[in-house]
């Protein structure tokens, strides 16, 4: 049930028979009940005046005339008060009584009444009270009339008390928990940004900065997760190398500004071209690896022509590249080195053909 359909006595869980068992601890019975009725037309002739006393050395304390703060609240607050004192000699303390009382307590919490001032309020109600029965019973103080009239006011204030201080103590609970509640949930959210700040630097350190491909350090880590895939589910799996030709002398006349334009060239065109499943890398240098898995060495020129004509219609400096493809699976495989090896071999064959004249080569592994 959604607490805005709920009592606050239902919220609490005090119910009728609780509201008894707790009479039964303070020794409140009905015969408590029967003597504050009885009394009843005494206190509501003196009600003005008990209600102006009580206020009268309220609003003397700094704290209370503060959280008061004007004349139009000191007078509702007296109104209720006059309410509440004629309440407390009805006779009835069923669970609607309880329910105001909750409220009150409620109401005291909110606007900030601390328990010591509310328990001094209750101190100074008692006092008042227990005046005007002196005051009408004046001579006969000692009396049972008077001695069971003062036990009973007693007991029910101890009974109003244990009621404001379950909404005190349950409102407590409530900002604690929704203290506890907004904590987890920063803590969430941090651990949410700590992992993704953590995932943005784990793959800002296995990214070269400036052509956006991985590292070796990363090629390595994908290519042995690739062969490992490849082998145990009997696929292929293929390896370009790749050298810039005419890198070097690119850098010595127009400098290592040009040079990183190239390089980042290389890397926008090489994702560009590459499909989801493909892995591009900076191996270092002007060197570059590409993994591509479910790929033959026939596919993999496919993609290859396809970053060199990408390139060529770019401002390339007048660098081309020399390639070497090499593949292996489904039936057979090799070492993560010796497969290196092999694709770098063949790029140096590429290599040998373009210092011969100039262009773009590519030579596939058999």
């Amino acid at each position: 049930m959604e607490q805005l359909e709920q009592t606050l006595a239902e919220q609490l869980q005090i119910t009728k028979r609780e509201i008894e068992k707790r009479k039964e601890l303070l020794d409140f019975t009905a015969d408590d009940e029967a003597i504050l009725l009885y009394h009843k037309p005494l206190f509501n002739k003196y009600i003005d005046g008990i209600v102006a006393q009580f206020y009268e050395r309220q609003i003397q304390v700094t704290e209370i005339s503060l959280l008061i703060g004007d004349a139009e609240t000191l007078r509702r607050l007296q109104s209720a008060m006059r309410r509440y004192i004629l309440e407390l000699f009805d006779g009835h303390y069923d669970e609607e009584y309880v329910n105001r009382r909750l409220r009150i307590g409620k109401v005291h919490q909110r606007i900030g009444v601390s328990p010591k001032l509310y328990i001094a309020a209750v101190h100074l109600l008692r006092k008042v009270l227990l005046k005007t029965i002196t005051m009408q019973f004046f001579g006969k103080e000692e009396s049972q009339e008077v001695k069971s009239l003062e036990q009973a006011i007693n007991k029910l204030l101890m009974f109003d008390i244990q009621l404001v201080f379950d909404t005190y103590i349950a409102s407590l609970i409530s900002e604690v928990n929704m203290a506890k509640e907004e904590v987890a949930d920063y803590a969430r959210n941090l651990e949410d940004e700590v992992a993704t700040r953590t995932r943005q630097l784990e793959e800002l350190s296995l990214k070269d900065a400036l052509t956006g491909l991985y590292n070796q350090r990363a090629f390595y880590d994908h290519l042995r997760r690739e062969v490992a895939n490849s082998e145990r589910y009997q696929e292929v799996l293929s390896l370009c190398y790749f050298d810039l030709n005419g890198f070097k002398n690119l850098n010595d006349t127009e400098g290592h500004v040009e040079g990183d334009a190239v390089l980042e060239l290389v890397g926008k065109v090489t994702m560009a071209e590459l499909r989801d499943t493909d892995i591009g890398c900076r191996y270092g240098g002007d060197e570059f690896c590409l993994i591509l898995p479910k790929t033959n060495p026939d596919e993999a020129r496919v993609l290859t022509d396809r970053i060199i004509k990408t390139f060529e219609a770019s401002e390339n400096k007048g660098i081309s590249f020399s390639l070497g493809i090499t593949s292996m699976g489904p039936d057979e495989f090799m070492d993560i080195d010796s497969f290196v090896k092999h694709a770098d071999a063949l790029m140096y064959k590429s290599k040998a053909k373009s210092r011969k004249k100039p262009g773009f080569y590519t030579t596939l592994g058999t």
